[in-house]
């Protein structure tokens, strides 16, 4: 659980403090408190645990509010060390006695850690998780935006979500006690849709890196489909269960569902339209390319390629052919007959043979950079459409 804090109400440079209010939420649950980080600690705590509880201040924030997390019951033991807090808030807070504090609340609270900050330097969010957030597979974060600074719970959230691409976060709860939308029981804001955002963004960036799309699916609503996939990433072509995904990505009503969805939708068409398996060899090739996963791209293309030189050179049963790339390798020359051809075809495999066992230094005459790749890469697109045309 992740909280700021801040000054609450100054008078005549003397802190006053957080008001008092009863804070409600959507369970019917009250919770009387100035520091809302309280009520929220006491209504996540009954109903699960709570391992760590950050709370992030300056020296000049009411530090001392904390005491509400507690039982009435169990103040009046803290109570001097609080006033002693409270004192110290108004000049500024020394590290040494917000120690104290964190210790004397550690009996009650465990987990519970007070963390100064300087408001100004930005990037202590992002290191401070980095360094603290345990390597749970699992990791759930609570984060209560109601108090401090109101720039800092926006600088937190967006730390948020650089720190998930190193940590295993899988789920974020975001609440906000809205004091101003009630005179009476203020009412506390649980923001799911955040939650929702943070897991369909994460899946989407999954996607669109490696292709990976059973996770997008799960979050835009739809069964993973991971058998489907499997086959997919195996060369084999499940029709019916791609038109059966397309279909229900189609029916998204969601706004913010229906463009992760769409783009799905146009990667996997071309999978389910067509038939040969060099045909949907290549298009994997150019969605792989887009991904910037080039050696994959590259040895699909090369492999589709093999396949058509052997069908333009009158071999219709492929099953039978115990070494493809060999077999193409004898022939290609009756079917490339044009120099174009058969030297693309020749860069391509010197490309894929020097990239596949790791020694790229065996093409570098055919091969400098990414542009020559990508220019070798498009003529062997060229390629091999010039030999589909031919074989229809």
């Amino acid at each position: 659980m992740l909280s700021l804090i801040g000054r609450g109400k100054v008078l005549e440079n003397i802190s006053q403090g957080y008001k008092r209010t009863s804070y409600r939420f959507k369970t019917g649950e009250i919770f009387e408190t100035g520091f809302f980080g309280s009520a929220l600690w006491k209504y996540i705590s009954q109903k699960e645990k709570i391992n760590y509880w950050y709370i992030f201040g300056t020296s000049t924030s009411s530090w001392s509010e904390i005491i509400y997390a507690l039982d009435e019951q169990k103040m009046s033991k803290f109570q001097d060390l609080a006033y002693e807090i409270y004192e110290a808030e108004n000049i500024g807070i020394k590290e040494d006695l917000l120690k104290n504090w964190e210790k004397a609340l550690s009996s009650e609270i465990p987990g519970i850690k007070l963390i100064l900050i300087d408001p100004l330097d930005y990037k202590f969010f992002s290191e401070f998780l980095l360094e603290n957030l345990p390597e749970n597979d699992d990791l759930k974060i609570i984060l209560d935006i109601t108090h401090g600074y109101r720039y800092l719970p926006l600088i937190l959230s967006f730390s948020i979500m650089y720190v998930k691409n190193f940590k295993n976060i899988k789920e974020l709860k975001i609440y906000y006690g809205a004091l101003e939308m009630s005179q009476d029981n203020a009412p506390v804001l649980e923001i799911d849709h955040i939650n929702e955002i943070f897991q369909l963004s994460t899946a989407f960036e999954l996607y669109k890196n490696s292709g990976y799309f059973p996770e997008l699916l799960k979050n835009l609503g739809l069964n993973r489909r991971e058998d489907v996939y499997f086959s997919i990433e195996m060369n084999e072509r499940p029709r019916e269960e791609l038109e059966k995904i397309i279909e229900e990505l189609e029916s998204i009503k969601e706004k913010h569902k229906k463009v992760p969805a769409k783009a799905l939708v146009e990667d996997l068409i071309p999978l389910c339209r067509e038939r040969y398996l060099e045909d949907r060899m290549v298009e994997r090739a150019k969605f792989f390319f887009k991904k910037k996963q080039y050696l994959k791209s590259l040895i699909l293309l090369y492999e589709a390629l093999t396949i058509i030189i052997l069908k333009k050179a009158g071999y219709r049963d492929l099953s039978n052919i115990i070494n493809r790339r060999e077999k193409a390798r004898e022939v290609y020359s009756k079917v490339l007959t044009e120099e174009w051809t058969r030297e693309t075809f020749n860069n391509l495999e010197k490309i894929r043979n020097s990239a596949v066992h790791g020694n790229l230094r065996e093409s570098q005459s055919s091969i400098r950079n990414f542009e020559d790749f990508s220019n070798l890469f498009q003529k062997s697109l060229e390629l091999y459409h010039h030999l589909r045309k031919s074989l229809n």
